[in-house]
């Protein structure tokens, strides 16, 4: 029997408003538990469908943080932990992305080390690299179904008398995971779809989700295409930077009383020039929605996928023998422990 003492991890309540998802779930901490020690923070796994007593049979042991906090190696959650928790310098933090600046006053070495799950995005093959197309799926689909609920309908092909509701003209403003999942699920729902892109292979994957290509530049040209539609969706991001204004005031003024605008960047800034983040503004009729925790309204597919691909990560972190390696020569450690995020950059 092994006499060293295996990796212990904390699993942490979410502390951001209304977000409901969980790291891990009990059927993947009962997996990592051959592995590690796991401590949880009691009702962390409430929002999505998952009690204490769930995570007490799968092998965790429920603490308060500031039991955890000083005697755990490792410390998981969805989103960035807020300033406010103070974690060891020698234990590693991992989440997904977010825009939260790391404790301030803490000179580097005095800080844990922060593990941004973000940096994986589109690396094949590495574990753990699928959480955040995962999210970004999620979100997208929220994200019209959310829309769907602002019109006041359930489906856009209803039908009413015999006959069907004119369907929703819908356009995605980007073409990654997100932004690809609203088109998909905006068409299976009737809607007919457009999709703009700014990259140079935008144009085959949106039409491979059988939409009506808008183009890679906004300019006069989409104006009125744009002008036409009730649901838009946007989430142009480049990294390192202020995500750009694609609607501006004056595109806004040419929408219909009643479209619906989703702006999917919100939590970086937004692409809307009248987002708030986690709000939903009216002007003129026209909803914009700042929604960051779009997720959350699938808590549990969510989390599912999350701790699924989290769990596979931990487990090539952690080998057999319970010991956390960060060795500079696998890839997934190197993309983890880069110094410049590939999705964003905080700075210290």
């Amino acid at each position: 029997m092994s006499n060293v003492i295996r990796v212990r991890a904390g699993l942490l309540r979410e502390t951001h408003p209304g977000e409901r998802r969980v790291a891990l779930t009990p059927d993947d901490v009962r997996r990592l538990c051959e592995r590690m020690s796991v401590r949880f923070e009691r009702s962390c796994g409430i929002g999505a469908g998952h009690v204490d007593d769930a995570y007490i049979a799968a092998g965790a042991e429920p603490a308060e943080f500031a039991e955890m906090a000083p005697s755990s190696d490792v410390f998981v959650s969805v989103r960035q932990p807020a300033a406010t928790r103070i974690f060891p310098a020698t234990s590693v933090v991992i989440f997904l992305g977010s825009n939260a600046a790391p404790v301030a006053g803490l000179a580097a070495g005095q800080r844990p080390l922060y593990l941004d799950i973000a940096r994986l995005s589109g690396m094949q093959g590495v574990k753990g690299a699928d959480i955040s197309s995962r999210q970004a799926a999620i979100t997208g689909h929220a994200a019209v179904l959310e829309a769907a609920r602002q019109f006041g309908i359930s489906h856009p092909m209803l039908t009413v008398d015999g006959s069907f509701v004119r369907p929703v003209k819908m356009a995605a403003l980007g073409s990654d995971a997100a932004s690809l999942q609203a088109l998909a699920t905006a068409r299976r729902l009737g809607a007919l779809t457009h999709g703009f892109g700014p990259g140079k292979d935008s144009q085959a994957k949106i039409e491979r989700f059988g939409a009506r290509f808008l183009g890679t530049s906004l300019d006069q040209e989409l104006s009125d295409p744009l002008s036409k539609m009730q649901l838009i969706t946007t989430n142009v991001v480049i990294p390192g930077q202020t995500p750009p204004v694609l609607l501006d005031e004056d595109m806004l003024s040419r929408l219909s009383p009643g479209a619906v605008v989703v702006d999917l960047a919100a939590e970086s800034g937004g692409n809307c020039a009248l987002t708030r983040a986690d709000e939903t503004i009216s002007v003129s009729g026209i909803r914009i929605i700042g929604s960051t925790t779009l997720a959350s309204h699938e808590a549990g597919e969510a989390s599912r996928h999350f701790s699924d691909g989290l769990r596979n990560l931990l487990e090539h972190l952690i080998d057999e023998h319970g010991i956390l390696r960060l060795g500079p020569g696998d890839s997934t450690t190197a993309a983890l422990m880069a110094e410049t995020n590939r999705m964003r950059r905080v700075s210290s």
